[in-house]
């Protein structure tokens, strides 16, 4: 038994399989975030219609996501490194890495700049801080751009964007924390914390003119061959999917490519 075991020890030493595991190619833009960025559930959300556009203009890319996280756990937290990561990149739509299985070097945002040695980054986080105080998340933001700074991705290179107004829904919504109020909030900290470090994309200018916006809600319409906006998903006031997804994407995607405030 011990001479099986150092047999492969020495054919397949741990540090060589982590490492291969955990290899990738170099990528323009590497893009972090929440179920919003990567959900399993749905084909007509923000990362679905991100990675469309990216991959139309030629984009080089990666995609991570993994669903009820905050920055934190994209840095130190692993309380949801169970939670399946979604990746997606210019010629992979949509792909489940998995959860638990999935190497710790796939679930932190250094060691994925290490890895893919990106240009630009794009970190799309807010809706799971809602409840968060102000403290708690200039807090986490600040770990992000020390975590920036240190990769080396300079102020011009990181965009940070933020929520945007809740779905409206159809009897009753069931995330009761996710209103302008706390939209606000949370934009407001992330602009004082890291305003000055990376370009802020704030969610609620980007869809104030749109025509989907009544009121305080975004109209729940669908685009045609994707799914997860109506149905059982009907009540759902924080993710932003079909159209309105579709436009903050392409807005967002406009943005980071032409590198331009004129949207």
């Amino acid at each position: 038994m011990t001479r099986c075991v150092l047999f492969l020890l020495l054919c397949f030493p741990p540090l060589a399989i982590a490492k291969e595991s955990c290899s990738g190619d170099h990528a323009e833009f590497l893009i972090l975030g929440d179920s919003q960025t990567g959900a399993n559930w749905a084909t007509s959300y923000f990362g679905n219609f991100i990675q469309k556009c990216l991959a139309k203009k030629g984009v080089s890319f990666v995609s991570y996501a993994r669903g009820g996280t905050q920055p934190i756990h994209w840095l130190s937290h692993s309380g949801l490194d169970h939670i399946d990561t979604v990746y997606r990149s210019a010629t992979e739509a949509h792909t489940n890495l998995g959860g638990s299985l999935v190497p710790v070097c796939k679930k932190r945002l250094d060691r994925l700049i290490e890895t893919h040695r990106p240009t630009q980054t794009l970190l799309f986080f807010g809706d799971n801080l809602l409840t968060a105080s102000t403290d708690e998340i200039r807090s986490q933001y600040r770990k992000v751009i020390q975590t920036l700074e240190k990769a080396g991705i300079r102020r011009e290179n990181c965009t940070l964007l933020t929520p945007t107004y809740e779905m409206a829904v159809a009897t009753k919504r069931n995330v009761p924390s996710k209103d302008l109020e706390n939209t606000i909030k949370v934009i407001k900290a992330i602009e004082a914390e890291a305003g000055t470090s990376c370009r802020i994309l704030n969610g609620l200018d980007l869809m104030k003119e749109s025509p989907l916006l009544k009121g305080e809600t975004l109209s729940r319409e669908g685009v045609e061959g994707t799914s997860g906006c109506f149905g059982g998903a009907a009540n759902d006031n924080i993710h932003y999917c079909g159209k309105a997804a579709q436009e903050l994407a392409e807005k967002t995607c406009r943005a980071i490519t032409e590198k331009t405030d004129s949207l």
